[in-house]
């Protein structure tokens, strides 16, 4: 690998603060459903708020807590917009907005550098009274085209002590949750979800994140549309092992990196990739430096978790269980790409089509690496 990449790679990390963050362009909904009462807790980051209100009013480059409650209604004002409740199939407002809980009692203002981490988010909790138990409760959002097309609403829904995760996108930005299942007594009893179900749940999410993941999906087809089928297994077998190992030391906190450090780092080797794939000829090699960026790769695979939580009871089954879910989903990406390579290989005019995609992939890893390292927000995926 080339010094240069390593030279940017140091400057980033000396400039990002160490703390592993939650996952970019990610919120959160906690719907907790009672019988008199239906409780929203929606939880933003500042970079995210930054997109709805000024709430850098002085230009500081620190979000204080006197600048949150003066931007509190607006935010309020945006979320009961946008955030919208059905019970039992009729409309309802969010109810009562409860004062917004800033994240640390003992810091006074959050610096800009820490804008995305976890430990700075903020929560809005809603509260909707209701004169009869709810049976169905739906949640829609409808603000993507505000947030960004890649937002993504990590939600979860609680009844009874029963828990059920949902995912909310652009293209899926609504659920219908049943609360009219009541449980047995020995649910009741023990109300949390099994391990062979928290495992299953995991595999689901492994397979949903690399999906999502476009940036992956970008370095997937870089590595694939100039790379014979005998060195593809070498550079797909690499890049498994290594992701593993960080996802895994990630995930339980053995080693924990910058977020910007790390999502800059991932836009980077796709750049570096597709930039190769135009003036070498020969990628024998590229199966070792797919290892290098696999580790890249695992700590940015690693972050989904973060806003998740792993089971205590299960974490390193559920661990695993995510990562040969996002194995399962990057052979399909792999699988459905091969034949369209094939053919692409047999035409005339293969090498200038190869160019073409990888000069288009490049471009992608360069927009997306200036998204991360200056916290804009540009890109349509």
């Amino acid at each position: 690998m080339r010094r240069p990449f390593w030279v940017v790679w140091l400057v980033l990390a000396l400039l990002s603060r160490a703390a592993l963050a939650h996952n970019l362009d990610t919120s959160y909904v906690r719907c907790v459903v009672t019988d008199d009462a239906v409780e929203l807790r929606l939880t933003y980051d500042v970079f995210t708020l930054l997109k709805i209100t000024d709430l850098d009013a002085n230009h500081d480059q620190r979000h204080a807590r006197e600048e949150l409650r003066a931007g509190t209604p607006a935010i309020q004002r945006f979320l009961r917009e946008h955030v919208l409740l059905e019970i039992d199939g009729q409309p309802a407002d969010l109810g009562t907005g409860l004062e917004a809980l800033w994240p640390n009692k003992d810091v006074a203002a959050i610096a800009a550098p820490d804008w995305h981490a976890a430990e700075s988010l903020i929560v809005f909790p809603f509260r909707r009274t209701v004169s009869t138990p709810p049976h169905d409760i739906a949640l829609t959002f409808t603000f993507f085209s505000q947030l960004g097309a890649r937002h993504t609403v990590l939600g979860v829904f609680e009844h009874h002590g029963q828990t059920q995760e949902v995912t909310f996108t652009e293209g899926e930005p609504d659920y219908l949750y049943d609360a009219s299942y009541t449980p047995s007594a020995s649910q009741l009893a023990s109300p949390k979800e099994t391990i062979p179900a928290a495992v299953s749940r995991f595999l689901k999410l492994g397979v949903e994140h690399i999906f999502l993941g476009y940036d992956h999906i970008c370095f997937l087809l870089a590595l694939v549309v100039v790379g014979r089928l005998r060195d593809l297994v070498k550079i797909i077998t690499s890049f498994t092992i290594a992701h593993s190992i960080t996802l895994i030391l990630a995930a339980l906190k053995i080693v924990t990196l910058p977020q910007r450090f790390i999502e800059c780092g991932v836009a980077l080797t796709i750049i570096y990739v597709a930039v190769e794939n135009l003036w070498r000829k020969n990628v024998t090699h590229r199966w070792m430096l797919t290892f290098c960026f696999g580790l890249i790769h695992g700590f940015s695979f690693a972050n989904v978790l973060a806003g998740l939580g792993l089971p205590r009871e299960a974490t390193i089954r559920c661990l695993l269980s995510f990562n040969v879910g996002v194995e399962l989903g990057q052979l399909a990406i792999v699988l459905a790409a091969m034949p369209f390579i094939l053919i692409i290989s047999r035409h005339r005019y293969a090498p200038q089509v190869k160019a073409l995609i990888s000069i288009a992939i490049a471009l992608f890893g360069v927009g997306w690496f200036i998204e991360r390292a200056f916290g804009l927000s540009f890109m349509p995926v």
